[in-house]
């Protein structure tokens, strides 16, 4: 009993520190702890589906293509990557229209959430099956790994929703599959370089793996000292209003012999008032 907990506290609390270091950052505007935690648990429910899915699509992937590099990537970018990246996608996309999502750091505090939730599941299951060895290993490689993709995925997610408020559907678009693709690559080429047993390929994503943290730390300071609300559609400047002019009639000429012309209809009179309309002389 007192070993379970030993190795449920070490499977846990990698993610707990990364998910605190992250939550800690949103300096202008902390999200409220339930919704985060909402998210959190949503990641780590995605984790048995993902397992699901990753056993029928390793499946089919073996059955019809043979033992090769295009068999490697199916089953490392789509079978795993693509499929626990989706999980996660998934679990950040509940809080896409959430009022309390209102600023580009919040897309990394739920991205992350997510991530985590995933991880910390994930890790437990993987510990307690290989023992604190597994558990240190996982805390420097893998759970930082899926921290580090929570991060990508969460600043393209906030990135996103914000072009999106602001009108420009495209470029939404285009950030939205950002979220999703980066942390695809990152994952999947982590996972299909250490399945090879290469020495060469493992040190390579291993290499690999702590650059991308290190560079997802760096955006979480950035984005945390620079973060910027959401805004709808910006309106364009209003112009001044324009006053509206008063029609006055031209003033005719008096000719020498004393008539005038009257503004109204045209007609040429001698007298103080129009003969046809009435209108005084000017």
């Amino acid at each position: 009993m007192f070993m379970s907990l030993i190795l449920l506290f070490a499977a846990l609390l990698p993610a707990v520190v990364l998910m605190w270091y992250v939550y800690h950052k949103d300096t202008v505007e902390k999200e409220p702890v339930g919704l985060v935690t909402r998210v959190f648990l949503l990641g780590a429910a995605a984790g048995p589906i993902a397992a699901i899915l990753e056993n029928i699509l390793f499946g089919v992937f073996e059955a019809i293509i043979p033992p090769g590099a295009l068999l490697l990537i199916l089953e490392y970018f789509i079978g795993v990557a693509a499929v626990e990246e989706a999980g996660k996608y998934a679990a950040l996309s509940t809080v896409r229209k959430h009022p309390e999502f209102n600023y580009v750091f919040d897309g990394v505090v739920y991205g992350v959430a997510a991530a985590l939730g995933f991880a910390a599941l994930e890790n437990v299951l993987y510990v307690f099956d290989g023992g604190l060895e597994v558990a240190i290993s996982r805390a420097i490689f893998s759970v930082p790994g899926h921290c580090a993709d929570g991060v990508v995925m969460g600043c393209f997610f906030g990135l996103a929703r914000q072009r999106e408020l602001a009108g420009n559907k495209a470029g939404a678009r285009s950030y939205y599959w950002l979220a999703f693709l980066l942390p695809v690559i990152e994952h999947g080429f982590y996972d299909a370089a250490l399945s090879t047993e290469s020495d060469l390929m493992v040190l390579l994503a291993l290499v690999t793996q702590i650059a991308f943290v290190v560079f997802a730390m760096v955006l979480v300071n950035r984005i945390s000292k620079s973060d910027t609300p959401f805004s709808t559609n910006p309106t364009p400047a209003t112009a001044a209003p324009q006053q509206q002019s008063v029609y006055q009639p031209p003033v005719a000429p008096v000719s020498a012999a004393g008539t005038w012309v009257c503004p109204r209809c045209g007609q040429q009179n001698a007298s103080k008032f129009c003969g046809e309309c009435g209108t005084p002389r000017p």
